[in-house]
């Protein structure tokens, strides 16, 4: 079967609510449909055939008297779905899908999976990422994050700044255990390594500290550092 067909269907009969021997009846009423639609019209694309996945499924739920199985939780609907008219680059530019498992692909994104520009799930994949799990290309935050830039969560991993619990970055990481060249902490491992329970490292320091020699350690792994991000760690060694 075409897969933008499968995926269509796919789509429809989830949003009907049915199984067993309707769904499958379903399924092949909607593929021979598509099909006979196609040979005629000569177009591809599912939706300009049958109409919107959310439209169809209505009017099978209404021939078949079915309810929509819709909850509500927090900020989602299960069972709804909205896709914007309006699409950048042929991405829409907000998707909301309220199914479980359901996959949100926009450039602001909200579903149990979401994937886009800014991703909000239960799983988020983005460039800003904010879920149960969330993987950022910028930033991330979530109770497991991960991201290029900045990553805030339970554990926190990333190529520059995480803060968590678990926390472990290339750059700078503040958490319960943390490890990065400068790491700041209960249990740390670091170049720079400032700890209140325990340090490993080349520089050592216990807190309380004295920031001015943290300073002089910083300048030596990173000589050409800025004081604004001098500045911004020495906040988290006040949080010590």
């Amino acid at each position: 079967m075409n897969e933008e067909f499968q995926d269509y269907i796919n789509r429809i009969v989830e949003k009907i609510g049915v199984n067993g021997k309707k769904e499958k009846q379903i399924r092949e009423d909607l593929y021979e449909s598509l099909m006979e639609k196609q040979e005629i019209t000569g177009e591809s694309s599912p939706n300009s055939l049958l109409g919107k996945p959310e439209e169809i499924a209505k009017e099978f739920r209404e021939n078949l008297n079915i309810k929509p199985h819709t909850r509500n939780y927090g900020i989602y609907i299960y069972g709804f779905e909205y896709t914007s008219k309006v699409k950048i680059f042929g991405i829409p530019l907000v998707h909301v899908n309220g199914n479980p498992l359901g996959v949100a692909k926009g450039i602001f994104s909200f579903g149990s999976i979401a994937i886009g520009v800014f991703s909000f799930g239960g799983v988020a994949i983005g460039a800003i990422s904010l879920g149960g799990f969330a993987l950022g290309i910028i930033a991330a935050l979530g109770g497991g994050a991960i991201s290029g830039g900045i990553s805030i969560g339970g554990l926190a991993i990333s190529y520059g700044i995480s803060i968590g619990g678990l926390a472990i970055a290339n750059f700078l990481a503040y958490g319960g255990y943390a490890r990065a060249n400068i790491a700041i902490g209960g249990v740390t491992n670091g170049i720079v390594s400032i700890f209140n329970q325990h340090g490993t490292g080349k520089y050592i320091f216990k807190t309380p500290v004295d920031v001015d020699k943290v300073t002089i350690a910083i300048r030596k792994v990173y000589p050409n550092i800025g004081n604004s991000l001098l500045n911004f760690i020495n906040d988290f060694l006040n949080l010590q």
